[in-house]
């Protein structure tokens, strides 16, 4: 399958070509940037020296046609992609765009990322990507909606629980930390070295994009409203998320068959791995992991699910790569067996 990354300079991009050239059936035959066309990705990332890649090139929809493309990853910032997606929208090749462009609707994206949205003819032909709960309509789509790395984290450890209708499904408290990457490549005073590091800083607070997002997705998964109240942290790591949800259950179970419950539930999902031992962001680094833990207290009557991910393999990349499996018809976990970067 011939491959274009849009957005080829930023660090989703990196990524994208790093997991691309491992996978056996996929090929990169372009690598497009507008603000850097004419320049060449190994001298812009000289560790890739070795490689031998074209130069990067603007957008056109010639050009695709030329080189053959028949996937493109949208490696874009939100706002940015929607550019992308209208030329796009007679194209006759496979879309996954890993912003947030069309992952709401027109009311709620204007309102939640201040931005003007996709048209929406666009956005309702758009296919949610959370490969573990969306499988099959995944494999006959067109176009992708790549998941948030938050919502990706929060929605794998809370489905379960509200589709099996086993919990209240207000409240739910988050709190979820995020490395560094999760910002982007672009400089911001919150990412610069002096404010981030020995720092871990609250940011957007209840204003947070990834609101919404796993708000509708918990809506259409298990046909009942949710309200979470969502608190996000930037923590001075380059990889990884950590959520960690209170819960209130509607049933009674020991922590023990808490666990052997979700495990049930996932056994089938070749990415989601069930821990009995206290979570740590290092377990899934660099891996399509998603570790989720489980406690059950007495004392107080709540559970708490634990999540975690790193946000550039399951929270984007990864879960790009697998959703790429689902609609070209390859074995859904291939290329994407790597173990975690543990030391």
């Amino acid at each position: 399958m011939k491959c274009t990354i849009i957005g080829a300079t930023g660090y989703t991009a990196v990524e994208l070509i790093r997991m691309i050239e491992q996978h056996p059936h996929l090929e990169i035959v372009s690598l497009v940037s507008d603000s850097k066309a004419t320049e060449s990705i190994t001298e812009i990332y000289t560790f890739m020296n070795k490689k031998n890649y074209s130069l990067l090139r603007e957008f056109s929809l010639a050009h695709l046609e030329e080189v053959g493309t028949e996937l493109i990853f949208l490696a874009t910032p939100s706002g940015i992609s929607k550019q992308y997606l209208e030329q796009l929208k007679d194209w006759k090749g496979k879309v996954i765009d890993l912003s947030g462009d069309l992952r709401l609707d027109q009311i709620s994206y204007e309102h939640w990322y201040e931005k003007p949205a996709v048209e929406p003819m666009i956005q309702a032909t758009a296919t949610y990507g959370l490969s573990e709960w969306n499988r099959e309509a995944i494999k006959t789509s067109r176009l992708i909606a790549n998941p948030g790395c938050y919502a990706t984290a929060v929605l794998l450890g809370l489905l379960p629980f509200l589709k099996e209708q086993v919990i209240e499904p207000v409240p739910i408290i988050i709190h979820a930390s995020s490395g560094l990457s999760g910002a982007g490549k672009s400089f911001s005073e919150q990412t610069h070295h002096v404010r981030s590091n020995e720092n871990m800083r609250l940011y957007k607070m209840n204003r947070h994009q990834h609101i919404p997002e796993i708000e509708s997705v918990i809506q259409t998964v298990t046909g009942q409203d949710a309200i979470v109240s969502f608190a996000t942290h930037l923590i001075p790591i380059n990889r990884g998320i950590m959520a960690t949800m209170t819960l209130t259950p509607r049933i009674n179970k020991s922590e023990t068959q808490w666990r052997e419950w979700l495990q049930a539930f996932y056994e089938n999902e070749p990415f989601v791995r069930i821990n009995g031992n206290d979570p740590e962001i290092k377990s899934v680094v660099g891996s399509n992991y998603c570790d989720l833990t489980i406690y059950a207290d007495a004392r107080t009557g709540h559970l708490t699910v634990v999540s975690v991910i790193d946000n550039m393999q399951k929270g984007a990349v990864g879960q790009a790569i697998q959703n790429a499996n689902l609609m070209c018809g390859y074995e859904e976990a291939l290329g994407l067996t790597q173990q975690p970067l543990f030391i």
